[in-house]
């Protein structure tokens, strides 16, 4: 059977447009928003686990993912001023 139409016959075939967990989403110009979800989740079940009262917990998530975001802003551009400024000094010279 072919796995890419339902019956296995090819003059009945289907174009499925995407078998998710087989296929890889085509986000190549957006990969960098999954930052944004990923963030949020860490800090949820980190929040879940480490605060002993949970009157503040949504507030505590939001700033740790706020926390987050800046962090990996500053790393990344931290890494992107090393290999600009003294990578490229010590390759040229």
């Amino acid at each position: 059977m072919n796995p890419t139409t339902p019956s296995g016959n090819p003059s009945q075939s289907v174009d499925f447009a995407h078998r998710w967990f087989i296929d890889a989403m085509s986000i190549h110009d957006q990969w960098w928003l999954l930052i944004i979800p990923m963030a949020l989740l860490i800090a949820v079940a980190y929040k879940a686990v480490r605060l002993k009262n949970l009157d503040r917990y949504w507030r505590e998530v939001g700033l740790m993912t706020v926390q987050i975001l800046l962090g990996m802003a500053a790393l990344a551009g931290a890494l992107w001023l090393l290999a600009e400024v003294y990578v490229k000094q010590w390759m040229n010279g």
